[in-house]
């Protein structure tokens, strides 16, 4: 039987409106466990590649553990090539300097740790292929290593995103 000649059943219900939800950001993280220069780079990119194939919109972030304000005057020999992209991203430091906690302590914890998860959330939603909209997954590559007293807040601020975001996000 065609679809043309299937029988047609009419229902006498209500017809109800569906309004799309907004998707929640799905995250890849990647990060270097305890040695550096393992080529998490590779892997994060190879796997943005795979979920563009698959048909899914990516974007990624690159995370150095560093709380340097100004990344463009960090040493390429200890760092490597260093990109300052304009993200509208805004240090603690600055916040803290214009007044924002009041004159209450700044902490790591919850001070430094919301301001990274907030920038994450913020930076994931920039589309990177020039289309409209967000992108459906971020694949976050946290560069350092896992023991470094540097990455601690980067950490504990992505254990937090977990958190919120919960495992199966959609």
């Amino acid at each position: 039987m065609m679809a043309s000649d299937a029988p047609m059943i009419e229902i006498d219900a209500p017809v109800k409106t569906v309004v799309p939800t907004k998707r929640q950001m799905k995250y890849v993280l990647v990060t270097g466990g305890v040695v550096s220069g393992l080529g998490k780079g590779v892997t994060a990119s190879s796997i943005g590649v795979v979920l563009k194939a698959c048909g899914l919109r990516v974007t990624s972030i690159k995370i150095d553990p560093y709380l340097n304000t100004d990344a463009g005057t960090m040493s390429p020999f200890e760092h490597g090539e260093v990109f300052v992209l304009n993200d509208g991203g805004e240090s603690v430091i600055n916040k803290e300097r214009r007044g924002d906690y009041l004159g209450k302590t700044v902490q790591v914890v919850p001070h430094i740790t919301d301001a990274i998860k907030n920038w994450i959330e913020s930076v994931s939603t920039i589309p990177v292929d020039g289309k409209d909209g967000p992108a459906d997954i971020c694949v976050i590559e946290l560069g350092g290593t896992v023991g470094d007293i540097e990455s601690m807040p980067f950490i504990e601020a992505l254990r937090q995103l977990s958190f919120s975001i919960g495992k199966s996000t959609g």
